[in-house]
């Protein structure tokens, strides 16, 4: 949940930290906080809005978010779940409020009554509320994800929204947001670039992602993108801030069941920052922030050199001695239009077993997966794709960032993030399959 405080120039990252002892939501959490001018240093404060007991409404404090108001007050909306009252007639999960002067002293204000959950919603999926100042018609509008009530398979997730003149007293205006197309919407935020209105939001049921829609109004109607996320199954919770000049999106890469590339995803991981650019037509681009790479050692690049393998598969290495964290780079151009490029790490000298990176022109796409892919499947990569356009002879720019388990691959505002698991080998090479492509 970040925040920019434009006093001190610096990005708050309020974000849950879940000991999974013994599993994810094993044991109640509250607001942690870093601070950071870079995204490459920080500093921590440990737990900042503090969770109360297990009789208390805020047991855990799930995610809400953070502004100022227009009295200069810094304020928090946010989640107070209490696991214990599922499915009983009271609310599990209702909004709350806080202030600061600092944003790292918080004082609590309690349940905020005019918020609760309305008749026909679901009382236990009623969160993450994020609050934005409409000029229009001098309010504040807050909207927040929930499902309407009954059975949790039907795709009823949606988002809701309250309006307010004094940020105190709220008004329930219904629907917000409601495509039919998940059982859950969450973590929602409303953020404007350039002309256009951005509807960010999260879910676990269709692409188990984060996505967006955009608005030249900000009440819609909501324009869904052909491509409307921002990466892969492994990147979730996302939201964006900003300093007035650039736009960083902050979410996280899920971790697996047991450490194994063959297993699902967990609820939280390893969080990554990303810089979002509106193109010209208002679509969203990714990309790894600059301070990151600048920082990113060692550096690797690929020499200049033309591989031709038409009908079948060649392969080279780049590096046979590496470790788990680097920047690898180079630009690339397929001659062809067919076949696949692909970078392949974390190999192995001896049985040139590792992962492979995909950039195919044929299907339009990055992926990744194991290679060689046997017994069966070795890696669990439903999700792990995305649309990209590749067109031949253009040159294209590559960055792959291997951070021990968390691998970043941007293309050209193409952004795909996963987890990998079996990082005990050290080669890096390229292949290229069934083409003809120039690196350098």
């Amino acid at each position: 949940m970040p925040f920019y405080n434009f006093k001190n120039e610096s990005y708050y990252l309020y974000f849950q930290k879940d000991t999974r002892n013994p599993v994810p939501f094993g044991e109640p959490f509250g607001w942690q906080l870093v601070i950071t001018k870079d995204f490459v240093n920080y500093q921590s404060y440990g737990e900042v809005l503090n969770k109360g007991n297990d009789n208390e409404q805020d047991q855990f404090i799930y995610a809400g978010s953070v502004f100022l108001d227009k009295e200069k007050k810094l304020t928090a909306y946010y989640t107070g779940y209490n696991q214990n009252w599922i499915n009983k007639k009271r609310p599990s999960q209702v909004l709350m409020k806080a202030h600061s002067l600092d944003g790292i002293h918080w004082t609590k204000e309690g349940i905020i009554k005019s918020l609760s959950p309305r008749t026909g919603y679901d009382n236990d999926d009623w969160r993450d509320p994020n609050v934005v100042w409409d000029e229009k018609s001098q309010e504040y509008l807050l909207i927040l994800g929930t499902r309407l009530e009954g059975d949790k398979k039907c795709k009823t997730g949606r988002i809701v929204y309250f309006t307010s003149k004094d940020c105190s007293s709220w008004n329930f205006k219904g629907d917000f947001f409601s495509p039919n197309i998940y059982t859950m919407i969450e973590m929602p935020e409303l953020i404007k670039i350039g002309d256009w209105w951005y509807l960010i939001y999260s879910e676990y049921d269709f692409k188990k992602t984060t996505h967006y829609c955009m608005s030249k109004d900000l009440y819609g109607p909501w324009i869904i993108p052909s491509v409307d996320t921002f990466s892969g199954r492994a990147y979730y919770a996302a939201r964006i801030c900003s300093n007035g000049k650039k736009f960083y999106l902050c979410g996280w890469v899920p971790s697996k069941e047991a450490g194994k590339d063959t297993n699902n995803y967990l609820w939280g991981g390893t969080f990554l920052p990303l810089e979002v650019v509106s193109t010209s037509n208002g679509l969203l681009e990714t990309r790894l922030i600059d301070s990151i790479t600048e920082s990113a050692k060692p550096k690797l690049s690929a020499p200049k050199k033309i591989i031709k393998s038409l009908n079948k598969r060649s392969e080279f290495m780049i590096n046979s001695n590496l470790k788990k964290n680097y920047l690898f780079s180079m630009d690339f151009l397929f001659r062809k239009s067919k076949g696949y490029l692909g970078i392949i790490f974390f190999e192995s000298q001896d049985t040139n077993e590792g992962y492979e990176l995909i950039i195919s022109i044929d299907d339009q796409e990055i992926s990744i997966n194991r290679t060689p892919n046997l017994r069966w499947f070795q890696l669990l990569n439903i999700g792990l794709n995305r649309k990209i356009n590749i067109c031949k002879n253009k040159w294209y720019h590559l960055d792959l960032l291997i951070d021990d388990t968390v691998i970043i691959l941007s293309i050209n505002g193409t952004v795909l993030s996963c987890r990998v698991e079996k990082t005990n080998k050290s080669c890096l090479g390229i292949s290229v399959t069934n083409s003809i492509c120039e690196i350098k």
